[in-house]
């Protein structure tokens, strides 16, 4: 059960990650529209909280780390 909820964790901070990340450059790199400031630091809000969720969920399906 831990391993499966470490996936499912792992996937979610991915897909949050590739949203944040494909906010962040479809304007400038794509031929899309510059975000507002606002909008972009929300991305980059999203992209840099994915990378986190998704290593801590690497890490408990990994099942490495400290036991307390």
């Amino acid at each position: 059960m831990r391993k499966l909820l470490g996936g499912l964790t792992a996937s979610f901070g991915l897909a949050v990650t590739l949203f944040g990340g494909w906010m962040l450059v479809r304007g400038p790199f794509l031929g899309g529209p510059s975000l507002d400031s606002t909008s972009m630091l929300a991305a980059l809000t999203a992209f840099l909280v994915g990378i986190v969720i998704f290593f801590r969920g690497l890490v408990r399906w990994a099942d490495v780390g400290a036991r307390i």
